[in-house]
């Protein structure tokens, strides 16, 4: 994906975000299950909505503070230019994971997130959301762009890279091609 492309996409985010268009935030993780049950009667895509579920979700397991003057909650998008769009302007990765690791960077966080079995909300044993997304979209050779700050996972045609961009995006945003 073209880094245009993905600044075209935070700005329809933001702008949803400003506007408070709960068309496509979902405030609620019940809001958030409703609309991915409706993605999957429209679209019987079960095991892409199992991997849209776990970042989707991850918005309310991760975060109780939201960046100033943005919407709470994931913004949900399965209609945006072919792509399914999810966001949320939580504290991110480095912020949840540095409860229980220190990271120098984003890129450190995302990277750790998606390779390691680690968890924010330690003692609890869980961590591994991100590596059942990684390995699902690498398998079925899906598309995905993941911006946590300015870390970025990004995945294509079965391969992994992970890179810093020039811009930073609060919380979490994740673009997917299946």
């Amino acid at each position: 994906m073209e880094i245009d492309f993905i600044r075209k996409i935070i700005k329809c985010i933001e702008e949803a975000s400003h506007n408070h268009d709960y068309d496509y935030f979902c405030v609620s993780r019940d809001i958030f299950q409703a609309r991915l049950d409706s993605f999957i009667v429209h679209t019987n895509k079960y095991f892409e909505s199992a991997v849209i579920g776990e970042i989707g979700n991850n918005t309310f397991d991760h975060n109780w503070d939201f960046a100033e003057d943005e919407m709470r909650g994931t913004y949900f998008n399965s209609e945006y230019d072919g792509y399914v769009v999810l966001a949320d302007f939580g504290k991110g990765i480095k912020n949840s994971l540095s409860r229980v690791r220190l990271l120098d960077s984003d890129l450190d966080a995302v990277k750790m997130a998606f390779t390691e079995r680690v968890s924010g909300r330690a003692p609890e044993q869980r961590g591994n959301g991100l590596k059942f997304v990684c390995d699902s979209v690498k398998d079925k050779k899906w598309e995905l762009y993941f911006q946590s700050g300015n870390g970025c996972c990004i995945i294509k045609d079965g391969n992994i890279r992970f890179e810093t961009v020039n811009f930073s995006f609060a919380g979490c945003l994740a673009v997917l091609k299946f």
